[in-house]
């Protein structure tokens, strides 16, 4: 049998990688970031391929970040959509991304990934209900600006656009570091406003909160219907 040899000319470059990889080794999270185009992000290393496999998991057609910097988690993020087009044969399927600074070379690296992206450079605080005409997004990662304003009023701007019925996901990273503040008075709006939703914050790594959105969806509804 030939042996099948996925990407054989991938290989790691980034120094702080080769040196990081060197002294602590670490062959499944070598193969996935030996893949990548730029070295690990130290605020968000788990986390970017955790949102790749949650992707996958959630079969999201249209993902929406805010804050995609250098393309770390955008990396992640557009190719579980692709992978998910071909997987699943969903035609259509597309990562958007919105930022300040770094969108032409994230644009331009993502884009020789042969990735189906839109990267805009837009401030999050001009986000509204015709920034994305149309689009309902499965998952909208939040990781731009991290004050309190910021983190309500883009929350407040798009919640409308994520999927119900318990398919869409608002996933917000620093909910335990610099976006703390903003993710407790996200929490106390959810509860405060009974929205019908289930959440969960994960520790590490400056945290990550996840808001399920459940309007829709029939609290009695069985999956298993042996």
């Amino acid at each position: 049998m030939i042996p099948y040899v996925p990407s054989p000319n991938k290989h790691i470059y980034h120094t702080k990688d080769i040196e990081y990889f060197e002294e602590y080794p670490a062959p499944v999270m070598e193969n996935l970031q030996r893949m990548h185009y730029t070295n690990i992000n130290s605020t968000i290393p788990y986390f970017g391929p955790m949102l790749y496999f949650l992707v996958r998991q959630f079969g999201c057609e249209q993902i929406l970040e805010i804050g995609h910097a250098e393309g770390y988690s955008s990396f992640y993020l557009a190719h579980g959509v692709k992978d998910n087009a071909t997987r699943f044969g969903m035609a259509g399927n597309h990562y958007y991304g919105i930022d300040i600074v770094q969108t032409e070379s994230t644009r331009e690296k993502l884009e020789k990934e042969n990735l189906p992206i839109t990267i805009l450079n837009k401030d999050s605080m001009t986000l509204d209900k015709d920034s994305f005409p149309g689009i309902m997004f499965d998952m909208i990662f939040q990781d731009g600006c991290h004050d309190t304003e910021h983190v309500l009023y883009e929350f407040d701007a798009m919640w409308g656009q994520l999927k119900g019925n318990g398919d869409g996901y608002w996933i917000a990273h620093d909910c335990y570091g610099p976006a703390e503040e903003g993710c407790r008075k996200l929490i106390q709006k959810i509860k405060d406003e009974n929205m019908n939703v289930e959440f969960i914050r994960l520790t590490g790594m400056y945290g990550l909160l996840i808001i399920r959105k459940l309007d829709g969806l029939d609290p009695e509804k069985r999956f298993w219907t042996d």
